[in-house]
């Protein structure tokens, strides 16, 4: 009642403040305007633009921006951005539009594109980190099959970290939250020569308490820690020429794989959920530890007539997954899963300068991925107590050239014409022992190509006003089951976009008003059913998103920032007769059966979600007081195909408060998170039941930086 009571107070407090609400995105600083709405400048087309020039849907925020809206890590984006949503487990999914799939397998791919500083995450289990140190997160919606183009049907999350400059600077924070939960973070950058300098962030969390207790044994649940350094080094030997070393270590322990029964459902052979909501009762205790080695090499020159880039990389990725099949007490199917991806990628691109009535750019990407259970060690009354050993490898090579050149046909009009032809091979081979039996090695091999295209008109009303109309294409790589190497490939996924949008600034820069409509036809979605225990990929048949985004920004009266945001997502599966469905026994548990979907909604695609933020800087005597407050809201969310597994609505409540001194080089910051303490899940059905995994509950802290 205390806790409610300070929550209450705190946020009637900032409320009084000066309420309000505005676009996502923010200004590259993320500082409240002085003089109207900041400019924003992403790189959604591979070349730095302001956003309002950009004719493409993307929402963006800076560091800075994140740190007051709650967002720490890549899963709490969905929290700020409309229309994202993020699947945790093992690997992040995140969906956009409703686009996306959750990872079954190793070697899967997300059909959303995460990239950090341009390069392409290889694996979905890097997917999931905290966000150290970074300059600015741009989220790209629809499908990039030119530009991006690597399995990006839902949009791209393209992640930006600061480079090194001849500038001497220091940021450093530290932080202490309920839960027993530290948080540390320090970025340097110093000047090495005159051409050389280089830079350092390190970021650390350590939440000790966990949000609950496994009944079971006592330990804690839901608790974690990660650690992040990446170090950059950069080279500029003459004006026109930049070179950027970029070396990177992430670990990670991670309970986000921690399942419970859902409160009112009974499990296999008559299991009973826990009493309390973020408790959990498992016989094998389930987590993954994750641990990612990263090399980058950007190398940029400007020719004058064009500006050459080249980006490659290389990273491996070694995951040990525990897993408890039932989430409770009976020992059904559980052990270690061990899992590895490693890959290289190498990027070319050429450039024409951004002031030329006609722009363009082309280019060259190569990719060479592998992934394997190394191996799936699982055992359990599920198998009759037998010991098996899954044992698989998957490897994926694609070539992809692609182009875009952008007219100007007048004064005020433009059109973008683009393309990408993308070749992948990909082969697979493994086997399954028993009790140290080895067992029949599979192997297969098969190809796939696509062309993917995007056409877009866009014209300038007025300097302020501009709309656009885009018509694309989207494309992800067929897929192989690396844990059933016997098993058919999965279809590629196709799509089909239609979007129409409007950019504009108003009333000399103090209100931003960005809107889009859009219509995708979706072709042999790659989803997700139980087979013999192991959840595999398959493909449903055609799906239909069509829907709404509405963004606002404004600075109506100095010191003050305002935002809000809405997205409306109208989807159905039109085509998809062989669904899997799950009815439940008597005495527990599910039994699965053919089921007709078509007509129903899509996974993870809330209907309604919206957005709003405020922030207002109180200037004193003492120094300035910042206090923030967002809210973001969800519709209910359907989990299965069926559509009877649903996560209710979300309305989260985050605020802040910034004290930054007249003079001295610190700031303190109190923040709170879920102050509504809502209690919210993501859900799941397989045969051992329906779970739930927990999301946060209600979390504050104060926090202390120093900047030099």
């Amino acid at each position: 009642m205390r806790t409610r009571m300070l929550v209450s107070r705190l946020a009637i407090a900032t409320v009084l403040t000066g309420i309000s609400h505005a676009a996502l995105a923010q200004a590259a600083g993320d500082n409240v305007s002085t003089g109207g709405v900041e400019e924003i400048v992403v790189t959604a087309q591979k070349r730095e633009q302001r956003l309002q020039d950009v004719p493409v849907t993307v929402s963006a925020l800076s560091g800075a921006g994140a740190e007051a809206r709650g967002v720490q890590s890549t899963e709490e984006l969905s929290t700020a951005v409309p229309s994202l949503d993020w699947q945790s487990g093992k690997a992040g999914s995140p969906y956009i539009r409703g686009i996306g799939s959750i990872i079954s397998t190793a070697g899967n791919e997300s059909s959303v594109g995460l990239f950090v500083d341009g390069v392409l995450l290889i694996s979905p289990l890097q997917a999931n980190f905290n966000l150290n140190n970074v300059e600015r997160i741009e989220v790209l919606k629809g499908p990039q099959g030119t530009l991006f183009g690597r399995n990006a049907n839902g949009g791209v999350i393209n992640i930006i970290t600061r480079d090194p400059s001849q500038d001497t600077a220091v940021d450093a924070s530290v932080g202490y939250g309920n839960y027993n939960t530290i948080d540390a973070q320090f970025y340097g950058n110093t000047a090495l020569t005159d051409t050389l300098a280089a830079n350092v962030a390190v970021a650390y969390r350590n939440q000790m308490d966990g949000w609950g207790k496994n009944v079971n044994t006592g330990s804690d649940a839901y608790d974690g820690d990660s650690f992040d350094i990446r170090a950059k080094l950069g080279w500029t030997p003459t004006p026109d020429t930049d070179i950027i070393l970029t070396g990177q270590y992430f670990t990670n322990h991670n309970e986000a794989t921690k399942n419970r029964l859902l409160r009112g459902t009974v499990g296999l052979n008559g299991a009973l959920p826990p009493a309390g909501f973020y408790d959990v009762n498992e016989s094998f205790e389930s987590f993954t530890e994750t641990d990612v080695w990263s090399l980058n090499l950007r190398i940029s020159h400007d020719f004058g007539a064009a500006t050459f880039r080249s980006l490659t990389a290389y990273t491996d990725v070694d995951t040990l997954w525990a897993y408890d099949s039932d989430g409770g007490a009976l020992e059904t199917l559980e052990g270690d899963i061990f899992e590895n991806a490693s890959g290289f990628t190498q990027e070319f691109q050429l450039l024409s300068p951004a002031e030329q009535s006609v722009r363009w750019i082309v280019g060259l990407y190569y990719l060479d991925m592998e992934a394997a259970f190394t191996p799936i060690e699982l055992e359990g009354t599920a198998v009759g107590g037998a010991f098996i050993e899954v044992f698989g490898h998957t490897r994926a090579r694609s070539l992809a050239g692609f182009g875009e050149v952008t007219f100007e046909l007048a004064e005020t009009t433009n059109l973008t014409l683009g393309g990408r032809y993308t070749f992948d091979k990909r082969t697979v081979d493994g086997h399954t022992d028993v009790n140290g039996t080895a067992g029949t090695v599979f192997y297969q091999q098969k190809n796939f190509s696509q062309p993917t295209y995007r056409v877009t008109l866009d014209h300038n009303f007025t300097d302020d006003i501009m709309a656009y109309a885009t018509v694309s294409t989207g494309y992800n790589s067929g897929q192989f089951n690396t844990g059933n190497a016997a098993a058919a490939a999965v279809k590629p996924e196709k799509m089909q976009a239609y979007e129409v949008g409007i950019k504009s600034d108003l009333l000399d820069r103090r209100l931003q008003i960005n809107a889009a409509a859009f219509w995708y036809d979706y072709k042999d979605l790659q989803v997700n059913v139980v087979q013999n225990a192991v959840t595999v990929q398959t493909n449903a048949a055609k799906a239909r998103v069509k829907g709404f985004e509405l963004e606002v920004n404004t600075a109506p009266v100095d010191n003050l920032s305002m935002q809000f945001a809405f997205s409306y997502l109208d989807t159905e599966y039109t085509k998809y007769a062989d669904a899997q469905f799950y009815v439940p026994e008597v005495g527990g548990g599910y039994t699965t059966v053919v089921g007709d979907a078509s007509g129903n909604q899509m996974i993870n695609a809330p209907k309604y979600s919206a957005f709003a933020y405020i922030q207002y800087e109180m200037e004193s005597a003492m120094g300035t007081f910042t206090p923030a407050l967002s809210y973001a809201y969800k519709s209910k969310i359907y989990r299965n195909y069926q559509n009877d597994l649903v996560s209710p609505s979300q309305n989260l409540v985050n605020a802040s408060l910034l004290f930054t001194p007249t003079s001295g080089n610190w700031d303190v910051r109190l923040w709170g998170k879920n102050l509504l303490d809502e209690k919210n899940e993501q859900k799941s059905v397989r045969r051992e039941g329906a779970m739930g995994h927990p999301l946060a509950p209600l979390t504050y802290g104060i926090t202390f930086g120093v900047h030099f």
